[in-house]
């Protein structure tokens, strides 16, 4: 048995996963959660942040064109797919495999209750690291509600957290942005404190000031109701769909919202889905509505999903989700924001 679950009461499998860690090049996702959890990896094992590999946009780890480097693989926050290698995981997002290799090891907060993130269970992997470190990517994936674990009963300055934890998150959400800048700030402080006086922390400043003035333009894109699900459709290349649909999810819950940035990426449509509803799993309904398609379609929660498909391929999405005759002939997002 590879598997860990969150209170990683395993002795000998959490003596194999550091081992792994510290063989392994660190790939972490690039958002707080994933950042957070790369700088925890890289403490425990003394490397700095140039020493994590970071995908570009559009690029997982997953995909036969990955730029992945021989040896041994720390994969964090990425899910947990097949790879034909030593590997150890770490994850909290649902499990799509039932077995790893023998050379490989799974820690996964998947159903885990109270919810935990990847950096939690990293805090816990390497208990020696400042505990921050871990509520940064708490906060960034679960609000306060990561705040109330018992992992940080203590010690923790929570605006501060707050604070840092948005500021972390914002790289990922402008193209070109200071992902590197970001982990190396988490990897260098010794405090939320610290890392919000770093100089380097403007950078991070000004890529939240350009999202968020993205953001506010593509929010007030009006929703179309199909027979599921609501759907925003825009253009901007800020990654913004996840908090458009998280957003309007709550204006229109229960109802699923999909909100579908039709400039994110060239040639694609990425889109994210929410609701508030827990009786629903977004996943079951993407893969209705396409049982046939592969890659980067309808992972992650049961209540948070996405995907990103080529123009086509969406608009036979919508049709099946039954929102095709409600589109606009010329598509609301031509006139929301043109591509760069």
């Amino acid at each position: 048995m590879s598997w860990l679950g969150p209170d990683l009461a395993d002795p000998a499998l959490v003596a194999r996963a550091r081992e792994l860690l510290a063989a392994g090049t660190v790939i972490c996702h690039d958002d707080a959660d994933g950042l957070s959890s790369g700088a925890i990896a890289l403490r425990a094992t003394g490397r700095g942040a140039a020493d994590a590999l970071l995908m570009e946009r559009g690029v997982t780890p997953w995909g036969g064109d990955a730029p992945l480097p021989d040896g041994p693989l720390a994969v964090l926050d990425w899910g947990i797919q097949p790879l034909e290698r030593a590997a150890v995981y770490v994850d909290h997002h649902a499990l799509e495999v039932d077995t790893l290799r023998d050379d490989q090891v799974g820690i996964t907060g998947a159903g885990a209750d109270p919810e935990v993130t990847t950096s939690v269970l990293m805090g816990r992997l390497a208990p020696e690291v400042p505990h921050w470190l871990a509520a940064v990517g708490a906060v960034g994936d679960l609000g306060d509600r990561g705040l109330a674990l018992p992992d940080f009963a203590d010690g923790i300055v929570k605006a501060h957290v707050r604070k840092l934890a948005t500021l972390v998150n914002s790289p990922r959400r402008m193209p070109g942005g200071p992902l590197r800048t970001a982990l190396a700030i988490l990897v260098d402080a010794e405090s939320a404190k610290a890392a919000l006086a770093d100089p380097r922390i403007a950078e991070l400043e000004e890529a939240k000031a350009w999202w968020r003035s993205e953001f506010e333009q593509v929010i007030r894109t009006a929703p179309v109701f199909g027979a599921q699900v609501a759907v925003l459709e825009f253009a901007t290349r800020a990654h913004v769909h996840a908090l458009v649909a998280m957003q309007w999810s709550r204006t229109l819950r229960p109802r699923p919202v999909l909100a579908a940035n039709h400039g994110f990426l060239d040639d694609r449509v990425n889109f994210s889905m929410r609701c508030a509803d827990p009786a629903l799993d977004l996943r079951a309904i993407l893969k209705a509505a396409l049982p046939d398609e592969q890659g980067e379609f309808a992972h992650g929660h049961p209540q948070a999903t996405g995907g990103s498909l080529d123009p086509e391929r969406f608009d036979e999405l919508m049709t099946a989700l039954g929102v095709d005759a409600r589109r606009p002939v010329v598509p609301a997002w031509r006139h929301v924001r043109p591509r760069d």
